[in-house]
Parts: C-alpha cells; sequence; structure tokens
C-alpha cells in the first residue's frame, strides 16, 4: 500500500525533480519521496510547495492534506472530483431514509463500544488490574442493548453511557505515574492525555476522510453523525470504529513506554507560537502536545497503521489502513443496497 508521508517542521519548502520529491530547508537537500509511493501527504503549518510540484500531486491523484501547526484540520487539495455520481446518488437517497440510517448506527456503534472493551480487557490481561471488571461488565451490557433500541435519542444515551464508563476507567489504562488522567476533556484538551487523544482523533479522521472521498462517497452525509455545516459526518461515523483500536491504544503505549514525557507538553503559546489557529476561543488551561511530542505522535501513528491485523470476515492478515479502506467499501456496498453494514469488532 502507498505511503502516508507527513511533513511536521515549518520552513519546508517542497519542489519537483522528474519523479521525486524535493524537501528543502535554508536551501539545503532534506529529503526525497518518490511521488510513485505516495498516497497521501500530510503538510503541518508553514510549508511552501511551488506549483510544479503541486500539478504533480495532483496529476497523481495524491491527496494532500493541509494541517496548522498544532494539527488542527485546515482543508486538503484533491484532484478531479469523484466520478461515482451514481453511489452518491444513493447515499443521499438512503441515507434520507431514518430507517436505513439507525441500522447503519446501530452497527457503528455496537462495534464501538465492543472494542473499547476490547482494549480495557487487554489491558486488565497486561496489567493484572482486576478493578476493571466491572465496567467490563458493563460495557458488555451496554453493547447488547444496542441491537433492541428503536430510536436514535435511545441510541445515543447508549453511546452516552458507555463513553462515561469507558473513560471512567481510562485513567487506569495510564501506568506511567508522571501522566493522570481522570475524565475527557476537549475543545480544548486539559492534560497531556487528552491533548494525545484530541490529536490523534484529528490524525484519525484526516485518514478516514482521504479514504472516504477517494471511493466516491461524500464525507459529509454519514449515518450515525447528524449533517453539520462543515462536518465530515461519515468519515467520523467510521472513525468511531477505530477510536480505541488506534487512538486510544498508541495514547496508552507512548504514555506507558515513556516515549512522551511532561516537557513534550505545553500551553497553547508554547505549541504554536504564531500559529494560533487551533486554539479555542476559551483556551485558558489547554494543553498541547510540543512539536518533538507531535513527531512523536505522529511516527507512532503511522506505525500503528501498518501493524498487521487478522480480517475474521475475510479471513486474511493486513494492515489497518487495509481495514478502514475495507469499511470504507462496505458502507459504499451497503449505500448500493447490496447487503447491510458490518462494523469491524477485533476479537
Amino acid at each position: 500500500m502507498s505511503k502516508i508521508v507527513a511533513i511536521t517542521e515549518t520552513g519546508h519548502e517542497i519542489h519537483q525533480k522528474g519523479e521525486v520529491l524535493e524537501l528543502r530547508r535554508a536551501g539545503k537537500l532534506a529529503r526525497t519521496l518518490k511521488l510513485a509511493e505516495l498516497e497521501q501527504l500530510w503538510l503541518f503549518g508553514q510549508v511552501e510547495i511551488t506549483h510544479a510540484a503541486l500539478m504533480a500531486l495532483l496529476e497523481r491523484g495524491v491527496d494532500v492534506v493541509l494541517l496548522t501547526k498544532g494539527g488542527s484540520f485546515r482543508g486538503r487539495l484533491l484532484g478531479r472530483a469523484s466520478r461515482h455520481v451514481e453511489l452518491r446518488a444513493c447515499q443521499y437517497r438512503n441515507l434520507s431514509r431514518p430507517e436505513f440510517s439507525l441500522e447503519i448506527a446501530k452497527n457503528i456503534v455496537e462495534a464501538k463500544i465492543k472494542n473499547q472493551r476490547h482494549l480495557a480487557l487487554r489491558a486488565q490481561a497486561t496489567l493484572g488490574d482486576e478493578s476493571l471488571s466491572e465496567a467490563l461488565g458493563e460495557l458488555r451490557v451496554l453493547a447488547n442493548q444496542v441491537p433492541q433500541v428503536a430510536t436514535r435519542e435511545e441510541l445515543l444515551g447508549l453511546e452516552g453511557s458507555a463513553a462515561r464508563v469507558y473513560f471512567g476507567i481510562f485513567g487506569k489504562l495510564i501506568k506511567n505515574p508522571l501522566f493522570s488522567f481522570s475524565q475527557r476533556t476537549r475543545r480544548p484538551p486539559r492534560d497531556p492525555v487528552n491533548a494525545c487523544l484530541s490529536f490523534g482523533y484529528v490524525m484519525l479522521t484526516t485518514l478516514v476522510e482521504g479514504e472516504v472521498a477517494a471511493a466516491g462517497l461524500d464525507p459529509m452525509l454519514g449515518a450515525f453523525h447528524q449533517p453539520e455545516y462543515g462536518r465530515p459526518s461519515l468519515a467520523l461515523d467510521i472513525v468511531e470504529e477505530f477510536r480505541a483500536l488506534i487512538v486510544d491504544a498508541v495514547t496508552i503505549r507512548l504514555i506507558n513506554r515513556r516515549q512522551l514525557v511532561p516537557a513534550d507538553f505545553g500551553s497553547p503559546s508554547e505549541a504554536l507560537g504564531q500559529d494560533q489557529l487551533i486554539a479555542d476561543a476559551d483556551d485558558s488551561g489547554a494543553v498541547y502536545l510540543l512539536e518533538r511530542g507531535r513527531k512523536i505522535f505522529i511516527r507512532e501513528f503511522l506505525a500503528r497503521l501498518r501493524e498487521e491485523v487478522f480480517d475474521p470476515r475475510e479471513g486474511i492478515h493486513t494492515d489497518w489502513r487495509g481495514i478502514i479502506r475495507g469499511q470504507v467499501y462496505r458502507f459504499a456496498r451497503a449505500i448500493k443496497g447490496e447487503g447491510p453494514y458490518v462494523a469491524f469488532v477485533q476479537r
């Protein structure tokens, strides 16, 4: 599978030279990238790109993603728009039917809860923490209740209950005494663990949105997340299946293995410098990853995507990117009426 490459240091210039991109910094060659091996190029902060390089990327269908220095998504550059008009027509038509959307949404939420439980169960086995047992039982009960719900409001209630249980024990999965976690906080994150989760969820959404667009689906119209101006609802739907399995797992690994240290986190002014686009209206007490921490997190996140995983439905070994891409195409088949959507649950 082609590469995702992240350019995290500001001040780089990207030039084209034949079938290669040259990354230059202060006039010196820092790195080369083969165009044929690129699928997504993530640019953080002030990275300059020449017209020739941009045209080469667009001609080859490389997804160019623009983010702030701190990791806030700002946009993406795609080549020719999707030609899958009939698929999108099916998407608009079928997802406007409440009963159709609800069945898919139930599948997604059930998988999300089961995957949260899977991560906690693995942690219990690794850490030997029997205090997680009660919460694991509650998550099992909540997941089993999902198929019986009859309304979206009921589904949201179950999902919220599961989130409270899951994040109520998440702090017990952090075994590094230099870090603690008491509750999920976002917009802005209030502690280092939340900073990792928020940053990672943006990375995951960025990846999934690109896969959704490449498959010919409209990222803005989903089944579980309601349409909202500027929100990639379908991408967020599929992200729900993988939050725990990818982002939460990476966060726990980096902190427990002490690959991240408290000095890798700071205030908005420390983290962003002149790049204040990520800052919330009320960012007092906010905590963000600093440049070294962002590099470490991105490296581990991309490594996680390359890890081998077994897909029991297909009976094959692939990597997490392959699993995500498979879910996008399963969604497309469900939209076309070729069978129900079955969300991914790790065994």
